[in-house]
């Protein structure tokens, strides 16, 4: 009777383990499934409307920040999405740098094109509350 209930106590324990351990693996999947998604949404809009890519229209950002024309407006929260994305890909990766940088995307690039942005953003707080301490210190590392 010892022998049959240890069988099934030992079943038990490897059944969730192994359970446990497929849904660890599905998570990581599903999250970098969603971060891809967020980044091609990106990469749409940033086609459909090619200047916020552009460095000569990002260099505008400090002194028109509280325009209310379309483009700036635009800009406000396209970069409020690029910066959200990356976050949560800082977050994926447990803010490790080195494996942040191995994806096939230039980040240092890309922060530092908006860096006015990030600097000056519309709401004066914005950056300073509204992003954990480990994704604010490798943003001021890639603009240092």
């Amino acid at each position: 009777m010892n022998i049959d209930i240890s069988a099934a106590a030992l079943a038990t324990i490897i059944s969730t383990l192994v359970s446990t351990i497929v849904a660890m693996i599905i998570n990581k999947h599903n999250s970098l499934k969603r971060l891809d998604d967020q980044l091609e949404n990106i990469l749409k809009i940033s086609i459909e409307y090619p200047y916020l890519e552009s460095e000569k229209f990002t260099k505008t950002w400090i002194l028109n920040k509280d325009s209310d024309k379309e483009e700036y407006l635009r800009y406000d929260c396209y970069c409020t999405m690029v910066f959200n994305y990356l976050e949560r890909l800082c977050r994926h990766y447990k803010f490790d740098t080195k494996k942040i940088e191995y994806q096939p995307l230039n980040i240092r690039a890309w922060v530092r094109l908006h860096k006015d942005y990030w600097n000056h953003p519309s709401d004066e707080f914005e950056n300073i509350e509204g992003y954990p301490k480990e994704f604010k210190n490798i943003i001021r590392e890639y603009l240092s």
